[in-house]
């Protein structure tokens, strides 16, 4: 995607694998990832850092299998990425 993006994933995708990220680190590939659209800007860095490291420290306490790591993976981008224009707010299929 981006090089923020990119950063951005993997530092946490190393935090699940290995030991926690600097928080603040994180934090900054956060906001560089808002300011190149990567990731929705009415995110709050410092949050989003905060529940990105407490979602890596719980996989991590898993033992986590390849699945595990991917669905971590899933979740997390699922998550940070701005919403699609157009895209429906409520449940159900598209029109």
């Amino acid at each position: 995607m981006t090089p923020a993006w990119d950063a951005l994933i993997a530092a946490f995708e190393h935090a699940i694998l290995a030991d926690p990220t600097d928080l603040g680190g994180l934090r900054d590939l956060v906001v560089a990832a808002i300011h190149d659209g990567t990731v929705d800007a009415e995110l709050d860095p410092g949050q989003t850092a905060r529940l990105l490291t407490a979602l890596a420290g719980g996989t991590r306490e898993l033992d986590p299998s390849e699945a595990d790591v991917a669905t971590a993976l899933l979740v997390a981008t699922r998550w940070l990425h701005p919403p699609r224009t157009g895209a429906r707010l409520e449940p159900g299929p598209a029109i």
